[in-house]
């Protein structure tokens, strides 16, 4: 997972960086704020994104003694301050840029030749954002694995995601950028141009505020879904062994992963049956006390013995029907 996420990622920072310096250069250009709320919005992707690049490389540390689940969470970390980040350098900025236009009432227009100009930068921004958007929503179609709604609203990687929503809302603020321009410059009044630094504020904010609560949820830890839920306990129900659960927990421990710790309810009377002994003749080998001794050492190590290799099959069957599952811990009640 960690490897398209990635990959996405640098495509994002790549493009976002050629698009911010062409933005600047055209905002030096016409003045536009528009085309500087833009420019705002593709710094804070680039900033924001290398947070998420940051976060996937810390998270994929191996376990040490420290932490011995790994280091999967600091991705949830870096992701938040990512959020954060949008949400006050790219909505708070931008959206201040806007009222400020809007309360002074700038008057000065654009000249022909730099509107065409903004116009064509806006042009190949949105040629590069929608390739960098493709990159992301192809490889959130991969994760996905079925519908991508779905997808978003149960268990995303929070990095993905966050480049697949800042994406979008680069496409999108680039077309309210250019609706903004246009109407400014063929209606004689930059009212217009105001009211998109104010809209690209505004979808910066929401996605923001998404990205927040979501890695809020993972960071306190957020457990496996419903569907999840009811095929662990179709692999348990089909165990004759066991009768019940008497506890369960669940808690994300990286973007995809899971540790679970389960207290099953066994039924000894069912487990013994799987024992390899014959009590019958072992019963009637029995000679002298130390020969009985030996008996119940052997039967009590042999039960012991059943448990964990028990144990070790159930843990077996749960990871190959469930993926995400990195860490399970069963024990019996």
């Amino acid at each position: 997972m960690a490897t398209g996420s990635k990959s996405s990622i640098i495509w994002a920072i790549a493009g976002n960086t050629l698009v911010m310096f062409s933005k600047l250069f055209a905002f030096g250009l016409t003045g536009s704020g528009s085309m500087l709320a833009e420019a705002i919005h593709s710094l804070a992707d680039v900033l924001n994104q290398s947070l998420l690049y940051l976060g996937i490389q810390r998270a994929e540390k191996s376990p040490d003694e420290r932490q011995a689940r790994g280091y999967g969470r600091e991705q949830f970390v870096w992701s938040l301050i990512s959020a954060v980040g949008i949400f006050f350098l790219g909505c708070g900025v931008t959206m201040y840029h806007g009222v400020h236009m809007l309360l002074e009432g700038s008057k000065e227009q654009l000249s022909e030749d730099h509107f065409w100009i903004a116009i064509a930068v806006l042009c190949f921004s949105l040629l590069i954002e929608g390739w960098v958007l493709f990159v992301a929503f192809k490889e959130t179609q991969k994760q996905a694995k079925g519908s991508i709604l779905n997808y978003l609203r149960k268990d995303p990687d929070p990095a993905l995601v966050a480049v697949l929503l800042e994406d979008s809302a680069a496409c999108l603020g680039i077309l309210l950028a250019f609706i903004g321009m246009a109407l400014s410059h063929f209606t004689g009044h930059m009212f217009w141009d105001a009211i998109g630094t104010l809209l690209i504020g505004l979808l910066l904010g929401l996605i923001a505020i998404w990205l927040v609560r979501l890695n809020l949820q993972l960071l306190v830890g957020r457990g496996l879904t419903q569907d999840e839920l009811n095929t662990l306990n179709s692999i348990i129900a089909r165990k004759d062994y066991i009768e019940g659960v008497s506890h369960l927990n669940s808690e994300s421990i990286g973007a995809g992963k899971y540790e679970m710790q389960l207290d099953l309810d066994f039924d000894e009377d069912e487990l013994v049956k799987q024992l390899d002994i014959n009590l019958i003749e072992a019963y009637q080998e029995i000679r002298t006390e130390e020969e009985f001794v030996q008996f119940c050492q052997k039967y009590g190590a042999e039960s012991m013995r059943l448990m964990k290799h028990t144990i070790d099959h159930l843990e077996e069957d749960i990871r190959k029907e469930m993926k995400n599952i990195d860490f399970i811990d069963i024990e019996p009640n």
